[in-house]
């Protein structure tokens, strides 16, 4: 069939920061789920992903991709693979490589939107975080759809929008960042077990190096000693120096609050479905609730504000903070364990 020049899908839920989610991947697959009339909120899409129960940083600098969902796992297209079992949907990834044509990229976007289905994309704007493409003009040069960063100034020169909010834009493919699509109209599978869903977890909280990420409960300890150096903040640093520390700063406890959150409210869910599991699921859920409670009880007034303004990065700054911060992180740690041995007793036992 011939590819048409211009293509929409009108109705499809914004993906944007807020209260409702902050890790883009599973804001797509709510997203996605909802115009699709599947039952996938966004607690079922961040738990099941495996998302909520990360924490990844970097030992080798201060890294402003430590929060991206694809470090969840130690395989990188895990977290996509089981986001995907969450909308209960069979997993069909189209990855960039150096042989990869932009007319390769069109075909694939251009077939899923005519037949009625958005696409996940990571890119498109911005860095290599996950979007949703909505339709196309021009046989598919030109995108729209919903990205978290399309309104960020520092894209406003490629981006122009559609009168219903959707980003369009033509710059796509030059983009390095754009570097994966991924299919939602493809066949219905069977969703995760809970076992499956308890395994995961365990697998994204525990405590391991991967190359020079700290991942799961190994994290903690990379992020309070990154905060503990005390070279990294001196007292003559710039701004820009400051903006990053406070951005990798801000990342983690956005991650931690977000998706301990929701994987406490999942585990809930479980123990309500699994009343011979309830005792261990809860105590796993209570233990992730004491972490969100600390950020924001704790450390975000000593910041001055959830915000990450010159406020919050000169709190940061000071040493007597990064050192009470350093203590708040050691219990957040433990929380994490304890919701961890939890979840390993679970699974010991159902085996």
């Amino acid at each position: 069939m011939e590819k048409q020049n211009n293509a929409i899908l009108y109705g499809v839920p914004k993906v944007a920061y807020g209260q409702d989610g902050c890790t883009p991947f599973p804001m797509c697959i709510h997203s996605c789920a909802k115009y699709l009339g599947l039952r996938v909120d966004y607690t079922r899409a961040i738990a099941e992903s495996g998302a909520a129960f990360r924490l990844a940083w970097n030992t080798a600098c201060w890294d402003g991709g430590n929060v991206d969902a694809v470090f969840t796992f130690d395989d990188p297209e895990k977290t996509f693979r089981c986001g995907m079992r969450a909308m209960e949907r069979e997993f069909k990834l189209f990855r960039r490589t150096p042989e990869t044509k932009k007319e390769d990229f069109m075909d694939f976007i251009c077939g899923e939107i005519e037949a009625g289905y958005p696409v996940i994309a990571l890119g498109i704007i911005g860095p290599p975080e996950a979007c949703v493409i909505t339709g196309y003009r021009d046989g598919g040069k030109m995108l729209m759809g919903w990205n978290v960063f399309q309104e960020y100034p520092e894209y406003q020169a490629s981006t122009r929008f559609e009168e219903n909010g959707y980003f369009l834009t033509g710059d796509w493919w030059e983009n390095p960042d754009t570097t994966a699509l991924i299919a939602t109209g493809t066949e219905s599978v069977p969703p995760l077990t809970s076992i499956e869903a308890l395994r995961n977890a365990a697998e994204a909280l525990e405590g391991r190096m991967c190359g020079t990420y700290a991942k799961g409960i190994l994290a903690y300890d990379a992020w309070k000693n990154a905060l503990l150096c005390d070279r990294d903040f001196p007292a003559d640093a710039v701004l820009p120096l400051l903006v990053e520390r406070m951005m990798c700063h801000g990342d983690a406890m956005d991650c931690l609050s977000d998706g301990r959150s929701h994987g406490a409210k999942y585990l809930r869910r479980l123990a309500e479905q699994h009343p011979a599991m309830a005792s261990g699921l809860n105590a796993a859920a209570g233990e992730l609730e004491g972490i969100p409670e600390i950020i924001w009880n704790e450390m975000i007034p000593v910041l001055g504000g959830w915000e990450r303004g010159e406020v919050q990065m000169r709190q940061l700054a000071r040493a007597e903070n990064r050192r009470l911060f350093a203590g708040q992180i050691e219990r957040m740690k433990a929380h994490d364990e304890r919701a961890y041995n939890h979840i390993r007793g679970l699974l010991d036992s159902n085996r």
